[in-house]
């Protein structure tokens, strides 16, 4: 984990290698729409995002224990999910495949993805159709001659973007564009480039290594520009794009260790370095997603990021986090949706949390503060101190809600949950007391970490919760 200092010196960083970097910018200013902080809308823990659109839905996998299972005694297992509300809604597998990887979701809720491993056997492209309140999964199948297909992406009007291949070596292939209607085609034979596709915008712009071009329209194929001084080019690392064309990529240096750098590139064929740190080849990094007003996500060492369009450079999502939430990283930037809302990876207490960040602005009047979350947790069991099947967890939350003077608030509705460094997640709601206070108790398994707390919501007639300030997680480690 990242602390909140060494952030700060990371920018720091960033200048100095900025001085000497030969695509180095001058700073610009950030975008009119830049939020002033970000609150936390908590999505699950712990679990991986890897898609939202713009209502909100996510879908990627969750990771859940078996029936009878500690931490310490079994694997997790891991689920491809949508995240709709409060529904979590599992993606069936296909027949003959043991997992499935999720790579998109359009505005209609559809999702693609593949299930295998087409790097190291015979994979199948896949769409979920959402209906009757669950997915049902379709195999897209292959193109003739081909073994083995993936899906890149979906747009808004349900054509998806993969790659269908053969297994032999050396491999021969083709990208395809699927629909409902006509099924696999051959985008190659329209003229296309014969290159995998790295992203798809809402609209059907289409990036690859080297190319960009809009779907239906083979005369719009444009390369793209050469590398900046020092680069070699993008590869076929991750990318996105929108639908003018504008996109988010790594360039690779040409120095000795050959690290990926971010990069936004403008349809019109320049290159603009967004972060002046590489991305190592051990810490995780990736791109997320770019707007049509160019607002850019991404991480790059462990550090979400964010790059407001048209032409602002990349700063940590966590030094945009609200102060309630005690300072806490951002570790992954991943999509943001056209209305802001960023799908990230938040530390609360000590673990990550998949959650959204939603704009938040400071309450003018009517306004609730949670003005302290005192925590005690004790460790219970025989032998003390010893991770034994009895040993548990006995841990006290108390909150403390103020109104606009800072006076104690009766009858305040508040929700929110305890989460542990694994698996718990423990919704809690519960109303302040005539000293504006109220209490939660969890009990639980002892040996799994850090005890947090996280408030959602604070709701009394006529008010509402100001998330900018006040106190909205507290964490806590039970000792004997």
């Amino acid at each position: 984990m990242t602390t909140r200092s060494s952030k700060r010196g990371l920018v720091a960083a960033a200048a100095l290698l900025g001085l000497l970097s030969p695509v180095a910018t001058s700073p610009v200013p950030a975008s009119a729409a830049e939020p002033a902080t970000y609150a936390v809308d908590f999505v699950s823990s712990p679990a991986s995002g890897i898609a939202m659109n713009d209502v909100g839905m996510v879908a990627g996998v969750r990771f859940t224990l078996p029936p009878g299972c500690t931490p310490a005694t079994c694997a997790p297992v891991s689920e491809a999910v949508v995240w709709s509300g409060d529904a979590v809604i599992p993606l069936p597998g296909l027949p003959g495949f043991s997992s499935v990887t999720v790579r998109g979701i359009n505005a209609s809720g559809w999702v693609v993805g593949f299930a295998g491993d087409p790097t190291t056997g015979g994979a199948r492209a896949l769409v979920w159709k959402p209906g009757g309140g669950g997915y049902a999964v379709v195999d897209l199948g292959v193109l003739p001659g081909t073994t083995s297909s993936s899906a890149t992406g979906i747009d808004d009007l349900g054509r998806v973007v993969g790659y269908s291949t053969t297994l032999n070596f050396p491999p021969s292939g083709a990208p395809f564009v699927w629909t409902e209607a006509t099924g696999l085609l051959d985008l190659a034979a329209q003229g296309f480039p014969n290159e995998s596709p790295l992203a798809i915008s809402r609209g059907g712009t289409v990036a690859t290594s080297g190319y960009w071009y809009r779907l239906g329209d083979p005369s719009s194929v444009a390369a793209l520009a050469p590398p900046p001084p020092g680069f070699s080019g993008p590869g076929g690392y991750p990318a996105a794009i929108n639908d003018a064309g504008d996109q988010v990529r790594f360039q690779v240096s040409t120095s000795a260790e050959f690290f990926p750098y971010l990069f936004r590139y403008d349809h019109a064929g320049t290159w603009q370095q967004l972060w002046f740190l590489p991305a190592g080849h051990l810490a995780p990094y990736g791109i997320g997603s770019i707007t049509s007003a160019g607002d850019i996500t991404a991480t790059v060492g462990g550090v979400g990021l964010i790059a407001y369009g048209p032409d602002g450079l990349a700063q940590p999502l966590a030094d945009k986090l609200s102060p309630a939430y005690g300072g806490g990283d951002v570790t992954v930037g991943g999509p943001i949706n056209g209305t802001g809302q960023i799908l990230a990876q938040v530390i609360i207490g000590r673990a990550q949390r998949l959650a959204r960040l939603v704009a938040a602005e400071a309450c003018a009047s009517g306004c609730i503060r949670v003005a302290s979350i005192e925590m005690i947790g004790k460790m219970i069991g025989r032998p003390p101190g010893q991770c034994t099947d009895t040993a548990s967890n006995l841990v006290v939350a108390t909150l403390s809600a103020t109104d606009d003077a800072g006076s104690a608030l009766p009858g305040a509705a508040l929700t929110g949950r305890f989460l542990d460094d694994y698996y718990l997640n423990e919704p809690v709601t519960g109303t302040t007391s005539r000293a504006g206070t109220v209490r939660f108790v969890h009990k639980g398994p002892a040996c799994v970490g850090a005890i947090a707390i996280l408030v959602e919501d604070v709701t009394a007639a006529g008010s509402v919760l100001d998330r900018t300030t006040g106190q909205l997680t507290n964490s806590v480690v039970p000792m004997p």
